[in-house]
């Protein structure tokens, strides 16, 4: 018994190193040192993230959702007066060529990733900003809510920008986070990206070639700026600065309190962990996924309180827990 014990609770318990390394993963990118310049590389998006959704190539006479914002933004910059429609129109392939005639790239009338980075270069205006914050206490407040990133410096609010967000499927990690390391990363990822310490994935702040997504819930989970802003906050900020993610002041219990179960991922079974760590249920380090070590735990506690033991989190579990949702 004791035996079969250790072995669930080993079962649950994650892989620490001693020191925070990017996994290898075939990725062809840099860590960003303090002495050097970041060095630019391509990166593999479906490795690095499987759940992103890469830039789609685009040919004249196909149709595309995308289309739709593509034509909005060449509109908005004065290279298209047409319909906006998802097919690729022989005027549509005129205003791609005449922007990526003033982008320097190649002229081809294809929306491939050149085209896509060009688009996101696009929106890297010089920023009317601030100068840079003359303390390195800084901190980074991500309100889910109202979609948007703020700065805080010795405590105070110091800048503020909008952000894009996970959409449904694949929410922002909700939590106190740290910036994990500095990275290059290119492509669907802009300039910069600021890995976060979220244990259960690669999730991080970083720019984007679609910058109609900012204000919209459109990533993976990430957190997305417009590159002017990402270039400016990477400059500011340092490995170790904290993060905070935040689902607003009246969340729906449907998206905080969700029913838990073997197999589950993500900031809830986070917060349960550690809850069942404070009373004392479990002893490794919370790391967002529900493993038998949780599941045997949770068992535990239902069994401590007359509960049938199913391993299920619901309603009456996070009450136990102390996990209730203010108005």
């Amino acid at each position: 018994l004791i035996i079969t014990i250790l072995l669930l609770i080993v079962w649950d318990i994650p892989f620490e190193p001693s020191t925070i390394k990017e996994p290898v993963l075939e990725l062809n990118y840099q860590l960003y040192d303090i002495d050097d310049l970041p060095i630019q590389s391509d990166a593999h998006l479906d490795t690095f993230c499987p759940f992103c959704e890469s830039e789609p190539i685009i040919h004249p006479g196909q149709v595309s959702n995308e289309l739709p914002d593509i034509l909005q933004f060449l509109a908005s910059h004065g290279y298209y007066k047409g319909e906006i429609t998802t097919l690729y129109s022989l005027d549509a392939v005129d205003a791609i060529k005449t922007f990526q005639l003033d982008s320097e790239i190649l002229v081809d009338g294809i929306i491939g990733k050149d085209t896509w980075g060009a688009i996101g270069n696009s929106a890297s205006t010089v920023p009317v900003s601030l100068k840079q914050p003359d303390t390195e206490n800084l901190s980074l407040l991500i309100d889910l809510w109202q979609r948007q990133l703020t700065l805080f410096a010795d405590g105070s609010p110091y800048k503020t920008y909008p952000i894009a967000i996970g959409k449904s499927p694949t929410p922002s990690p909700v939590g106190q986070w740290k910036i994990s390391a500095k990275l290059y990363m290119g492509g669907a990822f802009g300039p910069r990206f600021l890995r976060l310490s979220v244990p259960w994935g690669n999730y991080g702040i970083h720019g984007t070639n679609k910058p109609w997504s900012i204000g919209t819930a459109a990533s993976a989970g990430c957190i997305r700026l417009q590159n002017k802003d990402i270039l400016e906050i990477f400059n500011w900020v340092k490995v170790g600065t904290p993060v905070t993610i935040y689902n607003g002041p009246f969340p729906k219990a449907h998206f905080n309190r969700p029913v838990l179960q073997l197999g589950s991922v993500g900031s809830a079974v986070y917060e349960v962990q550690t809850a069942l760590k404070d009373m004392g249920y479990i002893t490794f380090n919370p790391d967002g996924r529900y493993g038998n070590g949780t599941f045997s735990a949770i068992k535990k506690l239902q069994a401590d309180y007359n509960l049938p033991a199913t391993g299920t989190v619901s309603g009456k579990i996070y009450d136990l827990l102390g996990l209730y949702i203010f108005d």
